[in-house]
């Protein structure tokens, strides 16, 4: 392979990715060339390969990725040869009522690095300069393993749905679904001191697996009634919080009884374009539940969580699964649609 050129996974429309061969990019001025190390496979990038999630072709996508800076632009001062770094894909436009409300994770005009820009599922990928600018690329802590911070975007997600959530010491979490996210935010839940932490998880491995994040409970709901255990387990009365880390709109229907009077109830997982969900409205209204969602983080939740990472106070090194060269995208993929496996990343090396 040339010097100039580099192998690149592609998007060209639903269940068409191609592994080939592009120029590497040419930065201007204000731009950063980074050479990739890990990056990793979302669910959201599945649901682009599924077609359930729509954006611009063609593109490179990927929007978890680690690397080293081997390309700065002579106006960029932050940052040198050699840096390691990540990135916080989505990029606000700082001037929306979101943004200027101090809900720039939401912002109206985002633009996102493997959506709307290349992503990180390529040997090199370009940093543009409004990336630079909005404080979006961060410098990874000293001795913090790569393939770590390569899941450092999503943990900072469930961070961020943490703190929606409201949740404080002394309460009862339920945490739907025991797949990456669901285990990130066992975790990050356990930080904050709770009473009990239960995970309703089907498949048992990631039962076992959420146990040694902190679960106190787990219930698999192919054997038992969850609402039975779920009251037996709170006295009758139900959870501080739950949520909700499967994008399956039926279980979304089903999980609303999880929740007490005055709860949280809270939807982190997408699902697919067009879902809908029914419910019955006096739920909410005479339980007073807080019925609400949460999207992306920001930059300074993920300089937050590499912190985290770095000290140790949260370790999600059993949680990656596997490592695959670029060329195995497809089993990464069909992983990722079939719930196996919680964290796999790709070395566009191998």
């Amino acid at each position: 392979m040339s010097a100039k050129m580099m192998k690149s996974l592609a998007f060209y429309g639903p269940k068409n990715l191609k592994v080939e061969q592009r120029a590497i990019p040419v930065i201007q001025d204000d731009e950063l060339l980074v050479r990739i190390t890990y990056a990793g496979v979302c669910g959201t990038d599945n649901r682009i390969y599924q077609g359930t999630k729509k954006i611009s072709t063609p593109r490179i996508i990927g929007h978890e990725f680690v690397g080293e800076v081997v390309g700065v632009g002579r106006d960029v001062k932050e940052f040198a040869l050699g840096n390691r770094v990540t990135v916080y894909p989505m990029i606000p436009c700082g001037s929306c009522y979101a943004c200027r409300g101090g809900r720039k994770n939401i912002c109206v005009n985002r633009t996102t690095i493997g959506y709307e820009i290349d992503g990180g599922f390529s040997q090199y990928v370009k940093i543009p300069a409004i990336a630079i600018e909005s404080g979006n690329v961060i410098i990874i802590p000293p001795g913090l393993d790569d393939k770590i911070a390569a899941a450092s975007e999503p943990i900072a997600a469930a961070y961020h749905g943490i703190e929606r959530s409201q949740l404080k010491e002394g309460d009862t979490v339920i945490i739907v679904g025991a797949g990456p996210i669901g285990l990130f935010h066992t975790q990050l839940a356990r930080l904050k001191k709770p009473a009990q932490i239960l995970v309703i998880e089907p498949q048992e491995e990631k039962r076992e697996l959420a146990v040694l994040c902190g679960a106190t409970h787990t219930i698999d709901p192919q054997t038992a009634d969850p609402i039975e255990q779920v009251l037996n387990l709170t006295n009758g009365e139900g959870a501080d919080v739950v949520i909700i880390d499967v994008g399956i709109p039926k279980v979304i229907e089903t999980s609303l009884d999880y929740v007490k009077k005055g709860g949280t109830f809270l939807i982190f997982a997408g699902c697919p374009h067009g879902s809908k969900i029914t419910i019955d409205p006096n739920v909410i209204h005479y339980k007073e539940i807080n019925f609400t969602g949460s999207s992306a983080s920001t930059p300074e939740i993920h300089h937050e969580v590499l912190e985290l990472l770095a000290s140790g106070e949260l370790d999600v090194s059993e949680l990656i699964s596997e490592i695959v060269p670029l060329e195995d995208w497809q089993r990464a993929f069909e992983m990722k649609n079939n719930f196996l496996g919680i964290k796999v990343l790709i070395d566009p090396w191998r």
